[in-house]
């Protein structure tokens, strides 16, 4: 039977908290994208988003993509070094789509009214301690 440590499982509970905020922004995107999309005045937003979108979608890919192969390799020791490593390049690459987010809402009216209906998650207090 396998042992498992608090740090083992601090870090998967951190991978969970990380990865459904990503799939949240995804799914933001993907609705940003639908309602951009209703107003031809409004696609030059929607294809910024879907840009956005896919940027989200291949560097996840990528990432998860190379943490299977090192993990493939790695001795237990390094496994949970490595684990915490990707769950810090996703949650940079949460921010990074964050920030993109805001930037784009804060430069067109219609997106950022349109985000200020959406029911808004608090997630920062969850992943307080990745930083």
């Amino acid at each position: 039977m396998k042992t498992v440590s608090y740090e083992a499982l601090q870090a998967e509970h951190a991978w969970m908290i990380v990865s459904d905020q990503l799939q949240q922004r995804n799914n933001v995107l993907a609705k940003g994208i639908s309602h951009m999309e209703r107003n031809p005045a409004e696609l030059p937003m929607a294809s910024r988003l879907m840009i956005l979108r896919y940027h989200l979608k291949m560097s996840l890919r990528q990432l998860t993509q190379e943490a299977r192969q090192q993990a493939r390799t790695l001795q237990d020791t390094n496994r949970l070094h490595q684990q915490w490593q990707h769950v810090h390049q996703l949650f940079f690459l949460l921010r990074q789509i964050d920030a993109e987010l805001n930037r784009a809402s804060y430069e067109n009216d219609t997106l950022r009214s349109w985000m200020d209906t959406l029911e808004g998650r608090v997630y920062r207090s969850a992943l307080v301690h990745l930083n």
